[in-house]
């Protein structure tokens, strides 16, 4: 029988991102927002963080490209979405940004 609750970490990673979400953006729809990009956060892209502002949010596809896509209570609109790097300069990539919040499991690659 499959269980319902969330996995380790999963609730804490939630709230910490809504609160990064509420200190850039403020406004409501915090939640939802938050939920939009946990739920592209799927195994194969990696939610980095959200560049500074709070307007986008850097994830990172498997070690291929790394990229800065904008996101509302509507969504994340990857038909906006800008690649900030490729292949070999992923990790540059990922340096360049200016970051408002970074996910913990990056932390240590970004610093």
């Amino acid at each position: 029988m499959a269980s319902s609750a969330a996995p380790a970490g999963t609730t804490e990673l939630f709230d910490r991102l809504c609160e990064a979400i509420a200190r850039e953006q403020g406004g409501a729809d915090v939640y939802l927002k938050a939920a939009h990009l946990l739920r592209r956060n799927n195994g194969a892209y990696s939610l980095v963080g959200l560049e500074a502002g709070g307007e986008r949010a850097v994830y990172h596809y498997e070690g291929v490209f790394a990229s800065a896509i904008p996101f509302d209570a509507a969504g994340v609109r990857r038909d906006e979405a800008e690649t900030l790097a490729r292949n070999e300069n992923v990790r540059e990539g990922l340096h360049a940004v200016a970051y408002s919040w970074v996910r913990p499991a990056y932390r240590d690659l970004l610093d």
